[in-house]
């Protein structure tokens, strides 16, 4: 094994890489194809699918980590979180975008995010399907394929913003999210929180929200917006936490007009 310095982020930020390097040939194996579907229902009372790649990938990452940074604790979407002993947790998302990963929609990734405490400082975030990796260090930027350096749109107007929501359906059926789509001037619905949180990062989308999140569905993407400039906080304009029910990423330019159509 290594011996890894306890705070270097770039060396953690090496080891994601690693990590989900290993995990992509299968990602590629079963996509479109994924064996053992079933779905779960969470504690909110949300169903959503969940495969045997889900547990495959998310096993394989674990490892990987812990094989390094044995006390670092680990939280991920298919099994019950490790809790040890160091300040830095791991968030894993092995597929996100399951259904589309189900029916082979090329709109998923593999996303894994380190925070120390209450602050993300590594993300990668990893498009299997296109040969994409996006990755981003607290204070040193956020890249495509480690060498395109990302930044957010020049957007100023909101009325001019083109945008994306987190859940199937929600800016033509949430009464609050009809407001943002009347305001701007596209949406979009992908079904994938890190990608379309990247594509916020690189200028493709103004803006993207979410009225329901989970910290492995964001963990690394937001740290790509803000890392390439953008805001992201919650419903409310306050900073995004562990434990936010909601969240809102921009390119920064529109972040107020946007809190105002939430509001209204």
């Amino acid at each position: 094994m290594r011996t890894i310095m306890a705070d270097d982020p770039q060396k953690f930020l090496e080891v994601a890489l690693e990590a989900t390097k290993k995990a992509e040939p299968v990602f590629r194996k079963y996509f479109g194809n994924a064996p053992g579907v079933s779905e779960k229902v969470d504690q909110g009372m949300h169903r959503s699918p969940v495969t045997d790649v889900d547990k495959e990938i998310e096993t394989l990452i674990t490892s990987h980590l812990l094989s390094q940074f044995s006390t670092h604790s680990i939280s991920g979407e298919e099994f019950s979180p490790q809790h040890h002993s160091s300040p830095y947790t791991w968030y894993i998302d092995p597929i996100d975008g399951t259904i589309n990963y189900i029916r082979g929609l090329p709109f998923a990734s593999i996303s894994l995010g380190l925070w120390k405490e209450d602050v993300p400082i590594v993300a990668v975030v990893s498009d299997p399907m296109h040969n994409v990796t996006y990755s981003a260090l607290h204070d040193k930027g956020a890249f495509r394929n480690g060498t395109q350096k990302l930044s957010v749109s020049s957007v100023s107007k909101f009325g001019e913003a083109v945008g994306g929501s987190g859940r199937a359906k929600a800016l033509g059926e949430d009464p609050l999210l009809q407001r943002v789509a009347k305001a701007a001037y596209r949406g979009r619905e992908y079904g994938g929180a890190a990608l379309e949180l990247c594509s916020v990062a690189e200028g493709k989308l103004d803006f993207w929200i979410s009225e329901r999140t989970k910290i492995y569905d964001v963990a690394a993407g937001m740290l790509m917006v803000t890392e390439a400039g953008g805001t992201v906080t919650d419903w409310e304009g306050n900073p995004y936490t562990l434990d936010s029910a909601n969240i809102v990423a921009s390119n920064g330019k529109i972040h107020t007009e946007l809190l105002q159509a939430l509001k209204k």
